[in-house]
């Protein structure tokens, strides 16, 4: 017990140590080319941030909307409401490191309805359909800064991740040899999953969530007044987004994201300026986040009253 107390504290440390590094790595980036940027903060007014940030909070509706319908089975109009709630409170779970957490926080919220098990499924069950609709999203570009041949290359090794963990999160049941071999927390993979009308509507609904993501950065980079193709651009940000998920160390992605965001921009609108417009991306989707997470608790400290 003593050494994985070790390893998990070690780990979170380290989680915290790579994400803060890759952090100010593209902090520096941006500070040392600051005069190409500056300027444009001036383009942006409080029309772009109003709708930046209402975007990002149409994206945590739409994920909460498909999180109900997949946890319920169908629409239950006196549970949608607790749900939502539900949703806003397991997101700062996502900082604690790691994507993880936020399973666990969502297991001990419904855990006087149903067995933590079985919700810890579910939730696992979403994250991997939601990975499966980025990853096919990231690989509809290829990144700028590879070559033609590594390009395809891996846009048919993200379509194939797409279609890999898809099939996982829709797989109604695992032979029984291999359920009982899962650990403790997947237990119940074999159930609770929805009928397969109620999983395509769930997809939808995610989809419309990362299609508002996009669209929100898509606001912020017009805001600045750069141009970027949108394919390329809703391409860069599910590939950042999937390489701060695959970092289960890192707090929420914290400075993978970003490195990654400025990996795939640099070539398009200079080092700079990808770099800024990183940074300004992880505020904005915080900030969202924030937002939804500050009315869970309000509003759910309010219903309880």
């Amino acid at each position: 017990m003593r050494w994985a107390e070790a390893l998990r504290r070690g780990g979170r440390a380290a989680g915290w140590l790579l994400g803060l590094a890759a952090l100010a790595l593209v902090a520096q980036q941006a500070w040392s080319r600051r005069a190409q940027w500056l300027p444009l903060w001036q383009r942006l007014d409080a029309a772009d941030l109003a709708l930046t940030l209402a975007l990002c909070l149409a994206m945590q509706l739409a994920f909460a909307l498909a999180w109900h319908l997949f946890a319920r089975g169908r629409w239950e109009p006196d549970q949608l409401y607790p749900d939502l709630l539900r949703w806003g409170q397991s997101l700062p779970g996502k900082y604690l490191p790691g994507k993880i957490w936020q399973g666990v926080a969502r297991s001990a919220l419904y855990a006087q309805e149903r067995r933590p098990a079985l919700t810890f499924v579910l939730f696992v069950r979403e994250q991997l359909l939601s990975l499966g609709i980025s990853a096919a999203i990231a690989a509809a570009a290829a990144p700028a800064a590879l070559s033609p041949q590594l390009g395809s290359a891996m846009q048919a090794a993200l379509l194939a991740f797409a279609v890999a963990v898809s099939v996982a999160a829709l797989w109604r049941r695992l032979p029984a040899a291999l359920a009982a071999r899962l650990p403790a927390p997947l237990a119940g993979w074999n159930q609770g999953l929805p009928e397969r009308g109620v999983l395509a509507r769930v997809w939808l609904l995610q989809l419309l969530a990362y299609a508002a993501m996009c669209a929100a950065f898509a606001v912020l980079v017009s805001g600045f007044g750069l141009r970027i193709d949108w394919l390329q651009a809703a391409a860069a940000l599910c590939l950042a987004g999937l390489a701060g998920v695959l970092a289960v160390l890192v707090p929420a992605g914290l400075g993978v994201r970003e490195a990654g965001l400025f990996w795939c921009l640099a070539p398009l609108v200079g080092a700079g300026n990808a770099a800024m417009l990183a940074l300004a991306w992880r505020v904005a989707i915080t900030a969202g986040e924030a937002a939804f997470a500050l009315a869970g608790f309000a509003l759910g400290a309010l219903r309880r009253r």
